[in-house]
């Protein structure tokens, strides 16, 4: 999900909101849009070079956990650790052989 910045106008201070593009202008009215991002944030960036979409199982359970620490009891997801392991093995093997 991308995150955008916007410009309190109450105090002028600079408010990042992780938003779906829809809802983007869904916010308070004392805060204003930048249209254009006063920094970029790359993804992906650093990964090895045998695995060019920037996700490896490292990322991945990383991004696992942290939905678990963030939703606690509430993080459903539709995979389960043994379906993501074998997928994994499956990508490696794909890129190995």
């Amino acid at each position: 999900m991308p995150v955008y910045q916007y410009e309190d106008t109450r105090n002028g201070s600079v408010v990042e909101l992780e938003k779906p593009v829809a809802d983007r202008d869904s916010v308070p009215r004392y805060l204003k849009r930048f249209s254009v991002p006063q920094k970029l944030t790359l993804v992906g960036v650093g990964e090895p070079r045998e695995n060019p979409e920037g996700v490896n199982m490292t990322n991945l359970m990383k991004g696992y956990y942290s939905q678990e620490q963030k939703l606690g009891s509430r993080f459903k997801s539709q995979y389960t650790p043994d379906k993501i392991k074998r997928a994994a093995a499956l990508q490696r093997s794909k890129q190995n052989g």
